[in-house]
């Protein structure tokens, strides 16, 4: 049972080794603050502008998926090829065979596939605006309102998007795609400019 007591002899717990991480982390943000600000304004200029055209933006993100799909499906092929004498072979190479036929699908009639993603995204908001309004519901938490208007915004949308179907897959997509694309450019240049004034704050404390 020795063996299962963690050792001490360095002195160092896994929470003050988190501790010492952490300056080397704000290090490297104060080196890289300049590209992440400017990645972050890309982010946010890219996202504006293809809200001007969300149907650009939602064609674009099929045959990225399409292509996603049929690369995966090419190495699991691969990878049942070469551990063929696994007992699940015909598994992987049935599943890679599907998926490559379902990406070249998809690249080959990006609209089809675009109609099967917005009717899952309208399903997983209804299904996900259900549970958190049965979640809070039954706990009641302190500010509880707040989750529940959550939940009762999430099953809106979903039945927005259902009840426009198939017409919302031409642009609810590159929507969400956009508006990702916005809040992460500013989580970017946020982050960006707090390392900066934590660098500027302790160039100050050296020179003092």
């Amino acid at each position: 049972m020795r063996g299962l007591v963690p050792s001490r002899a360095s002195g160092h717990t896994p929470d003050m080794a988190m501790v010492e991480t952490r300056p080397a982390i704000l290090e490297e943000l104060r080196r890289n603050w300049g590209w992440m600000l400017a990645w972050g304004i890309l982010l946010q200029t890219l996202g504006i502008v293809g809200l001007g055209n969300l149907f650009a933006v939602t064609v674009a993100t099929a045959f990225f998926v399409g292509l996603l799909m049929a690369a995966y499906g090419v190495v699991e092929v691969i990878q049942a090829f070469r551990h063929r004498r696994w007992s699940g072979f015909f598994l992987f190479f049935l599943g890679g065979l599907l998926s490559i036929v379902a990406g070249l699908v998809v690249l080959w009639n990006p609209m089809g596939g675009l109609a099967v993603l917005t009717l899952f995204v309208a399903m997983y908001f209804l299904a996900l605006g259900v549970v958190r309004i049965v979640a809070v519901l039954s706990a009641r938490h302190p500010g509880w309102g707040w989750g529940l208007v959550n939940g009762v915004v999430s099953v809106v949308l979903g039945v927005m998007i259902w009840s426009r179907w198939p017409a919302s897959s031409l642009w609810i997509i590159g929507m969400f795609v956009c508006i990702d694309m916005i809040f992460q450019g500013w989580n970017y240049v946020m982050v960006a400019l707090v390392a900066r004034k934590a660098g500027e704050a302790g160039a100050a404390r050296s020179h003092a």
